[in-house]
């Protein structure tokens, strides 16, 4: 008798399975003969990829200077020859007086203004402390913030090689304290290293609840959804159909995403490659049932897109792809407490960046299980009541 209860339990598995596989090879089929999703499969992930880090590079490449030199000292006029001879600042040559200047900057022609004071270089032999003025164009502020970086930077160097020149020519040697800065985890400050994990996030997110949405959605219009629910497939086959290609296919992108960040980005994984995949699998099965849920409230494909559009604006502008999470308001740390896109753009950063081990980052896996958990197990009960 236990033989063969096992083998009608084997035999049930086996067919199970077999209706599985049937139903995912139609879905297959179904999205690459889909024009849509399968230029939104190929097109859309390469030109995340291939366009957005380098369009989204927040490295400042050039800054335009006025200088206002109420000095005329010998020293004045070497610290704008200096600035004229680096790679980041550029000398405007009609800004003389503080009213060109403004005037300059008030057209978006000058980004940073440089005002010596007058009697700079006798304060300077004087060993007193002379204050520069340095005006920026807040307008964006981001080029401001690192405009005003650069110009302190260049002046402390600048001062510090004239403490060292007269060192040599008076042999007095007066306190100083040198710093010696260093960077871990991003050495060259490259925006590229943060901006990709975070573009590969967005990209498994978008096919995990985006496509599946749509191609889900289209199914209902056609009426395709209704003829399965009257074949004897049980629920979970049903499921199963409808999210392991998917599933599948952001697994692919990811592993894509992964060999462009190595070998046209040039960003090594310092983590764990397979911590890497499993984090990946655990919040793409999450991001499906999100799509799910969303098709199963949604009538058309137009709606579909509205909603599912709505929630990834949040999500990503959230996420701190673009912004630090920290730098936030508390109302929008608080909504990324259930921003998945925001801990799953961390998570890369810190397998990617910092190699961080399983150890650290358990807490995470777990939430995004329970997340894949609660979203699907919502989506059987909903289903349950809408397709009867």
């Amino acid at each position: 008798m236990k033989i063969v209860l096992r083998r009608c339990l084997i035999y049930i598995s086996i067919s199970s399975m077999r209706t599985v596989l049937i139903l995912i090879k139609k879905e297959f089929i179904q999205i690459f003969r889909n024009p849509i999703l399968a230029n939104l499969i190929t097109i859309l992930p390469l030109a995340y990829l291939l366009i957005f880090p380098f369009s989204a590079d927040l490295e400042i490449k050039t800054l335009h200077v006025a200088f206002i030199d109420n000095d005329n000292s010998s020293l004045s006029r070497d610290i704008q020859n200096s600035l004229k001879g680096t790679k980041y600042f550029k000398i405007i040559e009609k800004s003389n007086t503080k009213e060109q200047a403004a005037f300059l900057m008030s057209k978006d022609y000058v980004d940073i203004i440089v005002e010596i004071p007058a009697n700079f270089e006798t304060k300077i032999i004087r060993n007193e402390k002379p204050i520069i003025g340095v005006t920026a164009n807040a307008i964006n502020n981001m080029k401001a913030a690192v405009g005003v970086a650069y110009i302190q930077q260049f002046l402390g160097d600048y001062i510090y090689s004239l403490t060292k020149e007269s060192i040599q020519e008076t042999s007095i040697y007066p306190t100083q304290i040198h710093l010696s800065p260093s960077r871990w985890f991003n050495k060259n400050m490259d925006y590229k290293n943060i901006f990709v994990p975070g573009i590969l996030a967005v990209l498994v997110a978008m096919i995990g609840s985006m496509l599946s949405t749509l191609n889900i959605v289209r199914e209902k219009e056609l009426g395709t959804i209704e003829q399965m629910n009257v074949t004897p497939i049980n629920k979970w086959q049903f499921f199963a159909g409808k999210l392991i290609p998917f599933w599948i296919i952001g697994m692919v992108e990811f592993g894509i995403g992964l060999l462009c960040m190595r070998y046209l980005f040039g960003i090594y994984i310092q983590g764990s490659v397979i911590l890497l995949l499993v984090f990946a699998a655990v919040f793409l099965f999450g991001m499906l049932g999100l799509g799910f849920m969303v098709s199963i409230f949604s009538r058309n494909q137009a709606q579909a897109t509205y909603i599912i559009m709505f929630l990834f604006i949040i999500f990503i502008l959230l996420s701190g792809l673009f912004t630090p999470i920290d730098s936030m308001p508390v109302w929008g740390q608080t909504i990324n407490i259930v921003n998945p896109i925001a801990h799953f753009t961390e998570i890369l950063k810190y397998i990617i960046l910092k190699g961080t081990t399983y150890h650290d980052l358990k807490t995470y896996l777990i939430g995004f299980s329970i997340f894949a958990v609660i979203v699907n197990s919502i989506n059987i009960a909903l289903y349950k009541n809408t397709s009867h």
